[in-house]
């Protein structure tokens, strides 16, 4: 049997690791990192940290400066397998929870070919990204984040930007659904081989209900397999089409984690 502590141990690194990358500035912090960019950006996060034992109480407080020097509400993903003191220390410095994430998973054989339960539409194709291809990136980092923005709403240029610093990030593989000569969604994943995280999924609400969700989790786990990857996961709050997109690909839920986040005045929460 799979050891969910482990699951989450590489797991949560690897977001931590990953987010460093991307994010405009990042410190080490408890094992993980504490990335920053802009006030109300999703890298607001502190990531990856607690495993390793007692926390240092007095490196917490000057990470939470660092967040509210810049006016960010400080913000900090907790798995259920971190040490007891890294909970304790964040409850007693008015941390609370805002939200809750499953995080799931299932295992991958390059001998088993991973379909989906409903076809995809006609006239919609999935392709590969490639990260050398500027306007493909370009527009696919659109696609992204018109696929997340309020309906009708225009994007954020900095979830635009972001959306593309990710793709272009080593081992990450992107594959975006093509109908008409345009990207109408698209989903990414971070292969650290013997596993591959996928993430960062959204369909243009015009295209949604017609298997493009499916096909794009099925093409990455199909892409991950013949990677070399034995395991893939996927976030999701619970409740939402993800969560019940991943669980008809086979997915389980692994574990449970929260964001905890110490609200004040002045302080802009992540969107």
């Amino acid at each position: 049997m799979m050891d969910l502590r482990d699951v989450a141990r590489h797991e949560e690194r690897r977001c931590a690791q990953g987010m460093a990358t991307i994010a405009p500035e990042s410190r080490a912090f408890a094992g993980g990192f504490a990335c920053r960019d802009a006030p109300g950006n999703w890298s607001n996060t502190i990531l990856g940290a607690g495993f390793d034992g007692p926390i240092d109480a007095a490196e917490l407080d000057e990470v939470i400066a660092w967040y509210e020097a810049k006016g960010i509400e400080p913000r900090a993903e907790v798995a259920p397998f971190v040490d007891p003191s890294f909970v304790q220390s964040l409850a007693e410095r008015a941390f609370v929870v805002r939200v809750f994430e499953n995080v799931f998973f299932r295992e991958l054989s390059p001998a088993e070919k991973v379909r989906t339960p409903t076809e995809l539409d006609l006239g919609i194709r999935v392709v590969t990204i490639d990260r050398a291809d500027a306007a493909s990136v370009r527009e696919c980092g659109l696609a992204v984040a018109k696929g997340f923005a309020p309906d009708g709403a225009a994007p954020d240029p900095l979830d635009v930007e972001l959306s593309e610093r990710v793709m272009l990030q080593e081992g990450v593989v992107t594959l975006a659904a093509v109908c008409e000569g345009r990207f109408i969604g698209a989903g990414s994943m971070d292969v650290t081989t013997p596993a591959a995280a996928l993430f960062g999924l959204s369909v243009l609400p015009e295209y949604r209900r017609r298997g493009v969700q499916l096909a794009l989790i099925a093409g990455r786990l199909n892409e991950a397999a013949r990677l070399g990857c034995k395991l893939a996961t996927v976030s999701a709050r619970p409740g939402v089409a993800t969560e019940r997109n991943a669980r008809r690909m086979g997915f389980q839920v692994g574990y449970t984690k929260v964001a905890m986040v110490r609200p004040g005045p002045g302080l802009t929460p992540v969107r």
